[in-house]
């Protein structure tokens, strides 16, 4: 019985690995809508491999509204609106933050850290897009 499960697990990593290796496209050096319309074509083409008819469906029609609609300037507003959301997340947690160490609430200390931590990489991850697109 194990034996039959490792074969199974092996099929199922090299028919993974077959798959990945026949959608190597490469959208790493775009950015912008040429970037999303690329990252859109490579799932369809998984899903096509997969043989999963709604999901190539569904992607088609992505496809479709960002060759559409997408701008790379609609994007640099949108990033800059999500950077100074996250900006104002973060200065509330600051907030929370001086409040929960003014009270030592050790508990409430150690989230804030950790929520202000996720907040500047992601603020960093923002900044970084946008500069890629600037």
């Amino acid at each position: 019985m194990k034996r039959i499960l490792k074969i199974q697990m092996l099929g199922a990593l090299l028919i993974s690995a077959s798959l990945t290796a026949n959608t190597q496209i490469n959208c790493d050096n775009l950015s912008g809508c040429k970037k999303k319309i690329c990252s859109i074509e490579k799932n369809i083409a998984i899903a096509k491999k997969m043989e999963n008819d709604s999901r190539v469906k569904g992607l088609e029609i992505s496809l479709k509204k960002v060759t559409t609609y997408c701008t790379d300037g609609k994007l640099i507003e949108d990033l800059e609106d999500k950077i100074k959301d996250t900006k104002k997340d973060l200065q509330e947690d600051q907030d929370d933050y001086d409040e929960a160490v003014k009270e030592n609430r050790v508990d409430k200390i150690q989230k804030y850290k950790t929520k202000m931590a996720e907040e500047n990489s992601k603020i960093k991850k923002l900044e970084q897009e946008l500069k890629e697109l600037q």
